[in-house]
């Protein structure tokens, strides 16, 4: 499905932005798609009695036509005009659990059309408990058909961030709420029988539904050809680019947070990071919920050297895989910690947040913490399977993630600057050509923050120099000319640079294209030792070293194409931006940046 940037650029408005969301109100009105902030995860909304509307959602998210959409109201006077038969069975959820993060299907009305619907008599009613989609719902006065506001097959968006990544352009309006509560779709219970049935579980758990209506069903698989009754039944649209595998807990472990307390709390207390003051067994505790991460870890990168991991997991776990003091395990790695490692509330609320972050990082697996039991686990494992691809198709032709990055350096309180520095010796073609790769692999990878500090932004720099280089120089124009056919950039400005300490103390990471020329910048400037690598030493030190046919260790062979054929300059363009791309993340980590 094509998917067109209409808009120059969305129309941010903040939940304190009264008149912004009253705008957001009367433009969804007249048919326009407006994301907006709900406890759960943000929707993308359209006028729910309004058929030309709602198929611009689908528009936007590249979303299948026979997944229906919810039913978004403000008061529950409005479900009268929605659905034509309230049953005793949904009476009861809908006093019990609304506003809160519950959808009850029932018998549509004649007022919602079918592309609501997906042709189906039924129609999913939830009443958010959010205060801004409340005020935004209000405003609106008509019932806001929606699903998820990100692209379909990606990970649902938990921040306004998360949205205008994914639909800047695509939709007029996006309304910034914060972060969302829980984290997880609402739970989605079909109450047009006797006996509620769970389609999609949540928040809201099968146990608190059993007390309230004395019994409870969950739905079986989906049969081929069945349109599902509920958004999630069918299309994995859960899933990151990298792929997920599930680290499952150890059976003696407790979970906590799971029945009773299923909102997350966020809290400043980090005392359990404390590893001196545990006792012995609970210390064994946590290195037996860790061990068989470092274990997969080990596995991972004993048959694939190059391969990235990220790791979706608690506190503990993170904080003991980097106390490992492995080197190669450090650069290879990149983790996201939820809170606790048994508190599911709080995997809950970041999974989709965590799952985003990770794939930002460039890793190629994600290894996540699993969990078992009832009640907001079965919710969380529900999207870790789908993620996983253990359940539900993948939309065809669905865009997975969007590449395109929208945040501004702007955004953030401070700015940080680093910079990269290439040489080889004349600066004609070797270093050139990697400054060249090297800033568009910044463009088109931007923006960036700290990784201790979310809130300082970094403006990443790029520049090339060479031993014994001339002054201000054109390079080897046959050079340019392959960079561009075969790269795709334009280094035709660029002019030639001899080093000297100025250039040095300018950047922060130093990059030979050969050893020897590492060898004697470090031999002439002592102080710069550990700043100063070539490709391959710097490759060797994260692991990334690569066996010929015959078992012997390959090294990175880049040739200087001065004086040969066009073949021999379009294999070493080539070759430098392939290593370029394979070592961008490491950078980053080493300059303590990360994508976002």
């Amino acid at each position: 499905m094509n998917r067109n940037r209409i808009y120059e650029r969305t129309v941010l408005a903040d939940r304190t932005d009264h008149e912004g969301i009253k705008d957001c109100a009367s433009h969804l009105v007249s048919g326009e798609v407006i994301g907006f902030p709900t406890e759960t995860v943000y929707g993308l909304g359209a006028n729910a009695y309004d058929a030309d509307a709602v198929k611009k959602i689908f528009e936007a998210k590249g979303r299948p036509s026979d997944n229906p959409l919810i039913c978004h109201i403000a008061d529950k006077s409005q479900i009268a005009d929605c659905v034509s038969e309230i049953t005793p069975t949904a009476q009861k959820l809908i006093d019990s659990f609304m506003p809160g993060p519950i959808t009850v299907i029932m018998k549509k009305s004649g007022r919602i059309p079918d592309e609501v619907t997906a042709g189906l008599d039924t129609v999913g009613i939830r009443m958010p408990s959010n205060e801004t989609a409340n005020e935004f719902l209000r405003e609106c006065g008509v019932p806001v058909a929606a699903p998820s506001a990100n692209l379909s097959g990606s990970p649902s968006p938990t921040t306004a961030m998360h949205v205008m990544n994914d639909m800047n352009g695509c939709v007029y309006g996006i309304i910034d709420g914060g972060e969302c509560l829980y984290g997880l779709e609402s739970t989605v219970v079909d109450c047009t029988g006797e006996i509620p049935v769970v389609l999609r579980p949540g928040a809201v758990t099968p146990a608190m539904i059993e007390d309230v209506c004395g019994s409870v069903e969950t739905a079986g698989k989906l049969q081929e050809g069945q349109t599902p009754r509920s958004p999630g039944m069918k299309y994995r649209h859960y899933a990151p680019k990298a792929s997920v595998e599930i680290m499952d807990l150890p059976q003696k472990a407790v979970i906590i947070n799971d029945e009773l307390e299923s909102e997350y709390v966020p809290s400043e207390d980090k005392s359990y990071l404390d590893f001196k003051k545990l006792d012995d067994d609970a210390k064994q505790d946590l290195v037996d919920i860790a061990a068989p991460f470092i274990f997969r870890i080990r596995e991972i990168l004993k048959d694939s050297p190059a391969t990235r991991i990220g790791i979706y997991a608690g506190d503990e776990v993170c904080s003991l895989v980097d106390k490992l003091g492995d080197k190669i395990i450090s650069a290879h790695t990149e983790t996201y910690a939820y809170g606790r490692s048994l508190d599911v509330a709080a995997a809950s609320h970041f999974l989709f947040d965590g799952l985003r972050h990770l794939d930002l990082q460039d890793v190629g697996i994600i290894l996540a913490q699993g969990f078992g039991g009832k009640g907001l686990s079965q919710a969380y494992m529900n999207r870790l399977s789908k993620a996983c691809g253990k359940g539900g198709d993948v939309p065809e032709g669905a865009e997975m993630t969007s590449d395109e990055r929208f945040s501004d350096i702007e955004d953030f309180d401070g700015t940080y600057t680093c910079s990269v520095l290439f040489v080889c010796d004349d600066n004609k073609r070797l270093s050139s050509a990697c400054e060249g790769i090297f800033t568009d692999l910044i463009r088109s990878r931007a923006p960036f923050r700290l990784r201790d500090d979310k809130s300082i932004g970094c403006e990443l720099y790029c520049e090339s120099a060479g031993l014994k280089a001339g002054s201000d120089e054109e390079l080897d124009p046959e050079m340019v000319a392959t960079v561009r056919e075969t790269c795709g950039i334009n280094i035709s400005h660029y002019r030639t640079r001899r080093t000297d300490p100025s250039v040095f103390d300018a950047n922060d990471i130093i990059f030979t294209l050969r050893d020897e020329q590492a060898y004697e910048i470090i031999s002439r400037f002592p102080e710069l030792d550990g700043k100063v690598y070539s490709l391959s030493s710097y490759c060797a030190g994260k692991g990334l070293v690569f066996k010929s046919e015959d078992g012997r260790t390959a090294s990175i062979s880049i040739p200087n194409p001065k004086g040969q054929n066009h073949a021999t300059y379009v294999h070493t363009a080539s070759a430098l931006k392939a290593w370029l791309e394979l070592i961008f993340p490491y950078v980053l980590k080493d300059l303590g940046i990360e994508r976002c």
